[in-house]
């Protein structure tokens, strides 16, 4: 379960990264509970957090995130003029955007559009990805990019290298905690 938590969200436990999202078995879960709230409360301290979505079709949704980041992506003007499009209430802060997304994230049955841009995804990659429906992107990796490539490679490749690192000490012998507090403390020397 470790390898998979890095795997999937190592740049959102470093502070490099909004958030992260991505699903477990539920005999995983089941058995790495007590370990996952161990982390909840650890990684709470530096304003990061677990949040176990929904568990359906036999998988825990969970969403990793950074709350000084995310709360950046939110308050950019940008991006909530974008938001109040898809109906969330950004003049109500940065709460009441957090809770809306987590409420469709966990009752729709895809993932809606503007997950993307919690996530980090560039707004412009966003908004293409929904009017080109997911065609003509100039670039695909960890996501599909309509604006700027060379940005988005940069980004994904701080992202990849992030993962990489942190997975590299885990097989040392680091715990989950322990390899993102040694990246976040890699990247304040940085």
């Amino acid at each position: 379960m470790e390898e998979t938590v890095i795997h999937c969200s190592a740049p959102a436990l470093c502070g490099i990264k909004p958030a992260s999202l991505f699903s477990l078995k539920n005999e995983f879960y089941s058995i790495n509970r007590s370990r996952l709230f161990s982390w909840r409360k650890n990684f709470s301290k530096d304003r990061r957090f677990f949040v176990i979505i929904k568990k359906e079709d036999g998988r825990v949704l969970i969403f990793v995130y950074d709350k000084s980041l995310l709360e950046k992506v939110c308050s950019k003007k940008k991006n909530q003029e974008y938001l109040k499009t898809k109906d969330y209430e950004v003049e109500k802060g940065f709460n009441s955007i957090l809770s809306e997304l987590l409420f469709r994230l966990a009752h729709e049955s895809s993932f809606p559009h503007e997950t993307g841009l919690f996530l980090g995804y560039p707004l412009e990659d966003v908004i293409g990805f929904e009017t080109q429906n997911a065609k003509n992107c100039v670039f695909s990796g960890f996501w599909k990019v309509y604006g700027d490539k060379q940005a988005a490679l940069d980004l994904m490749k701080k992202y990849r290298l992030c993962t990489e690192i942190c997975m590299s000490w885990f097989r040392q012998g680091l715990s989950v905690p322990l390899a993102a507090q040694k990246y976040k403390k890699m990247e304040e020397i940085l």
